[in-house]
């Protein structure tokens, strides 16, 4: 497990995507959420990171759609609106 795995070049452009896609355009697309909608609202979305995985794995890496993603898909939007529901 040395640093010889940085060679390779797959290995390299994975580390700066995670670092500069995953995380620092994360970090910057959260903190501006937080400033549009504020801390608490963008916090109950938090819940939806979920549900853009399993569209996102079933859309580009073409995995199987099962029932226990279905379930969970629709118990991470239930509670969303659950969460967002003002009886009014």
């Amino acid at each position: 497990m040395g640093l010889e795995r940085f060679a390779n070049a797959t290995h390299l452009l994975n580390i700066l995507y995670l670092g500069l896609g995953a995380s620092a355009l994360c970090f910057v697309t959260w903190n501006l959420a937080v400033k549009v909608l504020g801390a608490v609202k963008t916090s109950v979305y938090i819940y939806m990171v979920p549900v853009i995985t399993v569209v996102t794995s079933v859309l580009a890496l073409k995995e199987p759609v099962t029932w226990v993603s279905v379930m969970g898909t629709f118990l991470a939007v239930a509670g969303l609106f659950l969460s967002e529901y003002n009886r009014k």
